[in-house]
C-alpha cells in the first residue's frame, strides 16, 4: 500500500516510520510513504505558504496554489485532509482505507487552507474534538492505524478481530506472567483451559469495561439492531403491589400505544404475552378489527399489523429464535426498580437479536429476570415520583436506543 504525506514538515516523520511494525512492513515492500512539500511549487524567493485571512483575524491560511500543486503533483489516490473539521476517524473507516492502493494524506498548519482547496480533497478526517498543531501527527495516527490491516504487516492477523472497536466493545483486560504482581492474582479462568468459558469472561469484561468508559459506543451502534429488535409485554410472570406473581389484564391502550412506539422506531414486532386464552383473543379481536375495515386501515392499522400474541416469554424467545436462523435472541429485562446488575445501554451479540421485554403490573417476577442476559437501569426523572405507565416507559426506553438525533 501507497502513502502520500504532503507536509511542510517531512522530517517529522523518520523515527515513527523507521521503528516497529512499520519499519518492518517498509522493509518487506508492504507499505510505502513518500512526502510532497508545498514549499516545492511556490515562485517566490521565500518560498512562502502561508498568507494573512481575507477578512482579517489572527494567524495565517495556507495558500491554494501550492497545495493544488502538491496534490496534483501526488498522482491518483484518495486525498485525505486532516483537519479537527472533518469527520471523526473511526475503526470501520480504517478497515475501508486499508483496502485502497494509495492514499494522500494532506497535512493543514497554521489557522487552515485556503476554502478553494476543497474540491481538490476526496474527504476530511478528524482525530477527535481537539485541535493539534498541524496534520503531521494525525497523518501519521491514520497511517499506523490503516497499515495494521495491510496482510502481512501484522504477525498474527487474528489479532485485529478481537482488538477495540471491531466491534462496539472496549477490548478487555490481559494478563501475563508472572501469576501475581503486588499481591494481585491472575483470574482463575484464564488458567483453566477451558476456551469456552475463557471467551464468555473476555466478552463479559468487555461489555462491563465499555458500559464504564464509554457508553455512547453501544448506543451509537444500536440504530442498526432495531431491524432485529422485538418488543414483549408480559402480563405473566408480574407482581401485584403486595409482591405477589400474578397475571395482569390486558388493556386496549396497551396494545394500540406500544404498537405503535415499535413501528415508529423500526422494529421487527410486538409480543403481548398472557397465559389467558381469552385475553390473547381479544388482542386479536383488536388487531382484526382495525385491519378488516379498509377506511380504518390508516397508520394504526399498519402498526397493529406487528402484533403477535403468546402464552409465556420462553415461547417468545422460541419463536424469535425461529425465525432468525436458530439465533437465541439476546433478552434485556427492563423494571424500575434498582438492580445490582443492571446496565445502562444493552449489548447484543453482533448480529443477534434482541429482546426488550416490560413487566405490566407491578413489573416483571423474579421468573422473568432469570430468562434475560441484561437489564435495563430504571427510567429516572428529577422528582420522587417514579410510576410511568408501561406505555410511557416503552417508548422512553425505544427512544433512548434508538432515537435519531440528526436529521
Amino acid at each position: 500500500m501507497r502513502f502520500t504525506v504532503i507536509t511542510l514538515f517531512p522530517e517529522m516523520f523518520a523515527s515513527f516510520l523507521d521503528a516497529s511494525l512499520l519499519g518492518k512492513a517498509r522493509e518487506a515492500g508492504l507499505i510505502d510513504v513518500t512526502f510532497i512539500d508545498p514549499r516545492d511549487f511556490t515562485t517566490d524567493k521565500h518560498r512562502t505558504v502561508d498568507d494573512t485571512p481575507y477578512g482579517g483575524g489572527p494567524g495565517m491560511v495556507m495558500k491554494a496554489p501550492p497545495l493544488l500543486a502538491a496534490l496534483d503533483a501526488a498522482g491518483a489516490g484518495h486525498k485525505v485532509f486532516l483537519a479537527p473539521t472533518g469527520t471523526p476517524l473511526r475503526q470501520q473507516r480504517v478497515t475501508e482505507l486499508a483496502q485502497l492502493e494509495h492514499v494522500v494524506l494532506l497535512c493543514g498548519r497554521y489557522e487552515g487552507i485556503d476554502a478553494r482547496v476543497y474540491p481538490a480533497i476526496d474527504e476530511e478526517i478528524s482525530l477527535g474534538d481537539f485541535v493539534l498543531s498541524g496534520g503531521e501527527p494525525a497523518a501519521m495516527t491514520l497511517i499506523d492505524a490503516v497499515a495494521r490491516y495491510v496482510p502481512g504487516v501484522l504477525g498474527e492477523a487474528s489479532s485485529l478481530e478481537e482488538e477495540s472497536f471491531s466491534e462496539p466493545l472496549l477490548e478487555y483486560p490481559h494478563y501475563t506472567r508472572p501469576a501475581e504482581v503486588n499481591g494481585q492474582g491472575v483470574p482463575e479462568v484464564l488458567q483453566s483451559g477451558n476456551h469456552a468459558a475463557i471467551a464468555a469472561w473476555r466478552r463479559a469484561r468487555a461489555v462491563e469495561r465499555t458500559l464504564a468508559r464509554r457508553p455512547d459506543l453501544i448506543v451509537s451502534q444500536l440504530g442498526a439492531v432495531a431491524p432485529r429488535t422485538y418488543v414483549c409485554l408480559a402480563h405473566h410472570p408480574v407482581l401485584d403491589v403486595d409482591g405477589a406473581v400474578v397475571t395482569s389484564s390486558v388493556t386496549n391502550l396497551d396494545v394500540h400505544d406500544i404498537a405503535r412506539s415499535a413501528s415508529t422506531y423500526g422494529l421487527a414486532g410486538y409480543y403481548a404475552v398472557s397465559p389467558i386464552a381469552a385475553q390473547r383473543e381479544m388482542i386479536q379481536r383488536v388487531i382484526g378489527n382495525w385491519q378488516g375495515d379498509a377506511e380504518r386501515y390508516d397508520q394504526r392499522g399498519i402498526a397493529l399489523a406487528s402484533v403477535r400474541t403468546s402464552d409465556s416469554i420462553e415461547a417468545v424467545i422460541d419463536a424469535i429464535a425461529a425465525r432468525h436462523g436458530k439465533h437465541r435472541p439476546h433478552v434485556v429485562a427492563t423494571s424500575a426498580k434498582p438492580r445490582p446488575d443492571a446496565v445502562s445501554a444493552p449489548t447484543p451479540p453482533q448480529n443477534a437479536p434482541m429482546l426488550l421485554v416490560f413487566g405490566t403490573g407491578h413489573g416483571l417476577a423474579e421468573a422473568a429476570f432469570s430468562l434475560s442476559d441484561q437489564v435495563l437501569e430504571p427510567i429516572k426523572g428529577g422528582a420522587a415520583f417514579n410510576h410511568l405507565s408501561v406505555r410511557s416507559a416503552v417508548a422512553v426506553t425505544l427512544e433512548r436506543l434508538f432515537g435519531k438525533t440528526t436529521p
